[in-house]
Order: structure tokens, then sequence, then C-alpha cells
């Protein structure tokens, strides 16, 4: 799994890209010790995937708008909410994580609704 140095996860984290770093590494069972992670379990009817939890911890952490993705034609595209199409977040693709906008993902992989006017 790629992650973005702590240089970069500052753009967006501030002064908690290194801690924000450290959720980036850490095991499903470390994630669901946290209580972000705890609570992202508990509201879940079934298992949320550890992709799924670590988002959430990192979304707590940024004071982000939420846990968004869609679908490209890579495979599917998971964003912290930063309120603005084009405003640099972390997003997650192809099991990589990355500081860009998820505008710029949905424009050079395709979102997969755009050719079918949803």
């Amino acid at each position: 799994m790629k992650t973005p140095s702590i240089k970069k996860l500052s753009e967006i984290f501030g002064s908690n890209a290194k801690q924000a770093k450290t959720i980036l590494l850490m095991t499903r069972e470390q994630l669901i010790a946290l209580p972000a992670g705890a609570a992202r379990v508990a509201e879940c009817y079934h298992a949320p995937t550890t992709q799924d939890i670590r988002m959430e911890c990192l979304n707590v952490l940024g004071e982000f708008h939420g846990v968004e993705g869609f679908d490209t034609k890579q495979g599917e595209c998971l964003y912290l909410n930063a309120g603005d199409t084009y405003t640099p977040t972390l997003c997650r693709l192809n099991g990589s994580y990355r500081v860009t906008s998820w505008g710029d993902i949905a424009e050079r992989h395709g979102n997969v609704f755009g050719s079918i006017g949803v």
C-alpha cells in the first residue's frame, strides 16, 4: 500500500500530518482501538472494511465533511470530503493513498456514471 509522505500529508492535515501517517499504517485491530474506529464499527450492521475504518479515522482527525466515494474505470475511489471538487484531499484509488482532488481523479480515470448521464 502506497501512502503519501508526512510532508505531503501536512498540506491537508497540518500539524496532525504525523498522526495521519500513523493511521495510514495501522492494522485493523489498531484502527478499531481508536475512538473513531470503534464508533464506525458500532454504527454498521455488517462489519466495515479496513479501508472504511481507516478513512473514517482520518476524516475525524482532519475534521473533514465525511468519507465519500465513486466508481471509476480504474476501480472505486474513496476520498475525504474537503468541501469542493478541486480542493486537495486524501483519496484512495487502487489501494494507494494520495493527496489530490477527487475532481482530478474523476477527470483522469473517468466516472463510470458520466457516460450514462446520471
